[in-house]
């Protein structure tokens, strides 16, 4: 070939290169990504959306090798028959005939309005099934991406009136859309609903919110989640629950799988396209120490000095969080060697709730819900003292590794610990989320204190770890399902309120808790709040005991005996340890104990005493040995007068005054009670009534 011909080949070669180059800087050959949505899509809210809404934070992710197109249209329905359809939007025609490669489809919010979703909502599945099919039409080999609804919260205007419960129906028939449609799932829901201080108005996310939604679809169109990783539990020196069949879970990439081995035995797991994978571990053997090793790709996890026994979650406020040095315990417990087969994880809190405003750092973790920071190893001295107590006594006599996981903070109401989901399923519940600082639901002193350390706050949306279901949100969610033998519950200082309210979240969250953990006997073991001088303690204990009567597979210890007038931290947390595992023994182990209190079952009445017999009442007596004190009878007109009972046999006689007509007989209910019967296991009995048949009620 001559020199001229050589320079020929050289410039074709160079056109044909310089061509390819504007080729791809023109964008001709860049995979097309449609973001089809309503006003969530299109950045309603968003100052400067065409930077900040989640298509553009989309196109940052997904870099020059792709172009993303936002065709949102607010207010639009999936729905044909709907108000404001999506199909006859100027945007619907754009996206078609830019005949993108990808579309990914977030239509639905708008259907939940009651112009849609009564009327019209059974064509749901058949209306998105069309709208899929136009863009298959112009595409054959598009790639579809149907997205769950991101959260409405509960400060919609309409959210209790019927859009929550549509809001769940849409949701529901998405999944069926996807796989009908041979469609990719999206899930926007999960990572979303965690953070409500990202959606001021119910509905629409701020930037920082269209920022984490793009970070979830770039997600699911790389397969990328991050690659291997695991909640914190699962880390060296960890308890894994005894049983048949042991959870180990986490998050790769999808469609990778994940092996896992341990004790010899390995076992596979596929990635699903969330993200996540779990496996079950069976034939184990207890004990320990031993290596678990978790492979995904090119990633391995390794884990030592992993024990296998029983796990029991410690949660609570300030008398579960107080801790070991702290207690009248702690100079005899410090001298004791440790027991290697108790092993302590603790949520640290990054700031405690104390009187103080907070800097605008610990305010913007609070918000990211990284208030928690949790290790296994912690040391005894600043573990919970209940907790600890309640470990080493369970640890002695079943002699199997105990871990114990302490989640508690100090002031903590109980609905700080209950999934939000939980509470929008109750017409009463669902209002403790609504403006909770200035909210009568929650006590005075939680939303000062809240609001003190708020102080500083640089937004309207600001969480606090005391506002309903961020424990839960920052925490808890990230524990479950963790398998767990049982729970230790000592909360209510902050409820005390309203103990009727109390008693319904309560059931509301161990119902919830039982339900994630697929687990509807889960053990709950809570302590009755000691004698301490607040008028509204005794009715607290006294609902508290209802509560222990209601609920299957709940337990409660009573603790009146052991509380302090003006303190509400008292110091003797060995003997609330001891009779929460005797609790455990009992009732979730099946060890033969009476571990129970006397309970009063009925009443004879004779002409001068009223004689009180009891269930559990083997070895009736008195704590220090002296007369019974605690009891007081209460006539027809509500008056009440104390009275000393005398122990005869398994039952107690209480003298009756000249001329006084029984009615009710209670016991322990003064605020700090020096109330004293107990029975041969130790447990006193505590805050509690009975109904005294009048002789017209017993001819009747």
């Amino acid at each position: 070939m001559n020199t001229l011909e050589n320079r020929s080949a050289r410039a074709t070669i160079l056109s044909m290169l310089l061509f390819l180059v504007l080729i791809n800087v023109n964008g001709q050959t860049k995979i097309k990504v449609a973001c089809i949505g309503n006003s969530v899509t299109y950045g309603l809210g968003i100052p400067t959306r065409s930077v900040f809404s989640y298509p553009a934070k989309l196109q940052a992710l997904l870099g020059e090798g792709y172009e993303v197109k936002n065709y949102g249209h607010s207010g639009a329905t999936l729905l044909r028959n709907g108000h404001r359809p999506y199909y006859l939007t100027e945007e619907f025609d754009s996206a078609l005939k830019y005949k993108p490669d990808i579309a990914v489809i977030n239509l639905g919010l708008n259907d939940t309005d009651p112009r849609n979703w009564p009327d019209y909502g059974l064509a749901f599945e058949a209306d998105y099934a069309w709208l899929i099919a136009q863009f298959r039409k112009i595409n054959p080999n598009i790639e579809i991406y149907v997205t769950l609804l991101s959260p409405i919260f509960s400060g919609h205007p309409r959210f209790k009136s019927g859009t929550y419960l549509w809001h769940q129906a849409i949701n529901n028939k998405m999944v069926k859309v996807a796989r009908e449609n041979e469609a990719q799932l999206v899930d926007l829901f999960t990572p979303l609903v965690k953070r409500p201080d990202l959606f001021p108005d119910n509905i629409h996310p701020v930037k920082e919110g269209a920022a984490l939604m793009a970070k979830t679809v770039y997600s699911y169109l790389m397969k990328d989640f991050g690659g291997l990783h695991m909640p914190e539990l699962f880390s060296d020196g960890m308890v894994l629950q005894r049983g048949d069949s042991i959870p180990v879970f986490g998050k790769g990439n999808p469609d990778q799988v994940v092996t896992v081995d341990f004790q010899g035995k390995r076992r596979h797991a596929t990635v699903d396209r969330h993200g996540k994978w779990m496996l079950y571990l069976t034939g184990v053997k207890m004990g320990g120490p031993f290596v678990m090793e978790i492979n995904h790709s090119k990633q391995c996890i390794t884990l030592k000095d992993v024990l296998v026994g029983d796990v029991w979650l410690c949660m609570g406020q300030s008398n579960m969080d107080f801790p070991l040095q702290a207690s009248q315990s702690w100079r005899e417990e410090e001298r004791q060697l440790k027991n290697k087969n108790i092993r302590l994880f603790k949520f640290h809190p990054i700031m405690a709730t104390d009187n103080s405003p907070w800097d605008s750092l610990t305010l913007g973790k609070v918000n990211g819900l990284g208030y928690f920071k949790g290790n296994w190893n912690v040391e005894r001295r600043g573990f919970s003292a209940v907790a600890y107590h309640f470990g080493v006594s369970l640890q002695g006599r079943l002699n199997v590794p105990i871990g114990l996981v302490q989640l508690s903070l100090g002031g903590a109401p109980i609905e700080a610990f209950v999934n939000k989901e939980a509470l929008w399923e109750d017409p009463l519940l669902v209002n403790l989320l609504k403006n909770w600082v200035n909210s009568d639901y929650i006590m005075p002193w939680v939303r000062e204190r809240a609001t003190l350390n708020m102080s500083n706050k640089f937004s309207e949306r600001q969480r606090h770890p005391y506002q309903p279901s961020y424990i839960y949100d920052a925490a808890l969610s990230n524990i479950i399902p963790f398998s767990i033998k049982g729970m230790l519950w000592y909360q209510g200082e902050s409820n005390t309120h309203n103990p009727d309210l109390y008693k319904k979240i309560f059931f509301q969250m161990v119902r919830d808790f039982r339900h994630k953990w697929h687990n509807p006997s889960l053990p709950i073991l809570y302590v009755q709040l000691p004698g301490m001088a607040r008028p509204s303690w005794p009715s607290f204990r006294k609902m508290q005991e209802e509560i222990a009567q209601e609920l299957s597979f709940s337990e409660m210890v009573v603790t009146v005996d052991l509380g302090d007038s003006l303190n509400v931290h008292p110091t003797k947390k060995k003997k609330v340890g001891e009779r929460l595992a005797m609790k455990a023994l009992s009732k979730t182990y099946g060890t033969e104990i009476l571990a129970d209190s006397p309970k009063m079952s009925s009443v004879e009445c004779r002409p001068d005493a009223i004689i009180v017999s009891f269930e559990h009442g083997d070895g009736l007596c008195t704590l220090n040995g002296e007369e019974i004190v605690g009891f007081e009878l209460v006539n027809g007109k509500g008056q009440s007068v104390s009275v000393h009972g005398n122990i005869i046999g398994d039952q107690v006689r209480l003298p009756i005054p000249k001329d006084f007509q029984v009615k009710e007989i209670r016991y322990a209910y003064e605020p700090f009670t020096r109330a004293n019967l107990s029975n041969k296991s130790g447990m006193p009995m505590g805050t509690s009534s009975i109904q005294v048949p009048s002789k017209r009620n017993e001819k009747l």
